[in-house]
């Protein structure tokens, strides 16, 4: 404690009138720090946050912001607390213009796109479950409070990036980060906990992959039984449809399948607007049908919901990608508008789909849709468009299976490796919707289990630490989080239970 006390000059003791120690002592896993009051600051960051103060460190102490020396140099933390003191840390700062920025309207059309998927057609049936109106209020709210997690995740995500001086980072790196910054006790469980992030997003991404399946042939089933004197069961269909699911999955460029990809969405966005056209067309009386539903529904109702915002995992790649990310998180920019747009979208589909189709709206409404050419030719349109988005969802686990594969596996051994492990996924994903080929309840099992836990259990977690960090746990941080918290664990846990229950019912039967 002496000796890095003498070290200081006068002119830097000046500078820094609020010193009353300088000491050395472990910060996180790897990181020295030097404390003076309330304020800290560690080394080798090129921004670090300090309560009350941000404090600009001169230099990094190597080249690379990851590594730390052992020793901290009394003369190097001296200056580093004499800089000129900032008023805030600064958040958002404008990026370096690459071939792969996004326009902020681009931004816009990926968000929408990226949670406009199978979940949207199954809205009809979750107000079924709800009861019109309920079902209403209810999407409103669940939209609402995942927007607002969804902003406590870039506000940490930006905060760890200054703390760690990088610039881009995805979601498990933020709750790495925020778990190395929290209470002393938790800081060494960073890696567990991004692991955790990571398994399941592998889970969630494996989990659509499936529900895809179980969509292409239903829909297979219902258009052959209905116009053709092919009869094939839905587990049939599956197999079928392996041949080419592992053709397509064999491509490992997503740039190949970008024109597909891109054709697809217009084509389902179109295909969308006849089936709201549908819809809109033959409305039954508001007072026909119940406007709450039943209170043990709506754990379905929730898993349902939440499967919908399937395009949770796509925030942070969105916004790393923008050269100005104020305009993603400000109050009329990319994250608040589409947000909203997908809750109009949502609440009209699911009010409208249930008022035209009544109680016997099925798992998804393509399978309400009329037996005219016109709308059996809807039908396969969205059989194809999920065809061309299953490897676009298939892509982010296998991303991360490849990455381990080259760090581990020999280079010569490397293409067998990747090409099996891609087969063997999708043989997995075919098997498990074989297993239950219940589209709706699948739906609600994959939203309450895995869209839960990223969109509504992850981000209050990461606010809590990262407030910590920064010295701000006031008594309405805790309330608020504590609040998001129990909302997420009753909306996980009742209904993860219900699908399971009814998936296990189904599978007796």
């Amino acid at each position: 404690m002496k000796r890095f006390f003498h070290g200081l000059t006068d002119v830097h003791l000046t500078n820094v009138n609020a010193i009353h120690f300088f000491a050395c002592h472990a910060w996180g896993t790897q990181c020295h720090c030097v404390e003076c009051v309330s304020l800290v600051v560690p080394f080798g960051s090129m921004m670090s946050y300090s309560s009350p103060i941000a404090f600009q460190m001169a230099n990094p102490v190597r080249e690379g912001y990851q590594e730390f020396d052992n020793e901290v140099d009394p003369e190097t933390a001296s200056q580093a607390c004499a800089r000129q003191p900032v008023e805030d840390t600064v958040l958002f700062h404008e990026r370096a213009a690459t071939q792969n920025s996004l326009t902020s309207e681009q931004a816009f059309v990926h968000m929408v796109k990226a949670m406009l998927g199978t979940g949207l057609l199954s809205l009809p049936l979750a107000f079924k479950h709800s009861g019109l109106f309920l079902g209403l209020i209810l999407t409103v709210v669940i939209c609402l409070i995942c927007l607002y997690c969804m902003r406590q995740v870039v506000f940490a995500a930006h905060f760890v990036c200054n703390r760690n001086g990088r610039d881009l980072i995805d979601y498990a790196n933020i709750m790495r980060g925020a778990v190395e910054m929290g209470p002393t006790w938790i800081r060494h469980k960073g890696y567990f906990f991004k692991q955790l992030v990571n398994t399941n997003m592998f889970v969630s991404q494996l989990g659509f992959c499936c529900v895809y399946f179980v969509f292409m042939a239903d829909n297979l089933e219902d258009f052959f039984n209905s116009n053709t004197s092919i009869h094939l069961s839905k587990a049939t269909w599956m197999l079928l449809l392996l041949i080419p699911m592992l053709s397509i999955c064999s491509i490992r460029r997503l740039s190949i399948l970008a024109p597909f990809s891109m054709a697809a969405n217009v084509v389902y966005i179109v295909a969308v607007a006849i089936v709201l056209f549908f819809f809109m067309s033959d409305l039954r009386p508001v007072n026909s049908l119940p406007w709450f539903g039943k209170f043990s529904d709506l754990p379905l109702f929730f898993g349902t919901v939440m499967f919908a915002f399937e395009g949770v995992a796509v925030i942070m790649p969105i916004e790393n990608k923008m050269q100005n990310p104020q305009s993603f998180i400000a109050w009329n920019g990319v994250l608040n508008s589409s947000c909203l747009v997908v809750l109009a979208i949502f609440s009209v589909t699911g009010f409208y789909g249930y008022l035209s189709l009544g109680d016997e709206v099925k798992d998804t409404a393509t399978l309400n849709l009329p037996m005219t050419p016109f709308y059996q030719t809807i039908k396969m349109m969205f059989v194809a468009c999920i065809m061309i988005s299953y490897p676009l969802q298939f892509y982010v686990p296998m991303e991360r299976a490849e990455k381990w594969i080259t760090r581990k596996i020999p280079v010569h051994k490397q293409t067998l490796y990747i090409y099996t492990t891609r087969y063997m996924g999708v043989l997995l994903t075919c098997a498990v919707a074989e297993l239950i080929p219940h589209l709706a309840l699948f739906i609600s099992l994959i939203g309450a289990f895995s869209g839960a836990s990223m969109a509504l259990l992850f981000p209050p977690c990461i606010e809590l630490l990262t407030s910590h960090a920064k010295g701000e746990l006031s008594s309405r941080i805790w309330v608020k989080n504590i609040f998001l918290l129990c909302f997420a664990l009753l909306g996980f846990t009742t209904g993860t239970y219900a699908a399971l229950s009814e998936i296990f019912k189904k599978m007796q039967i």
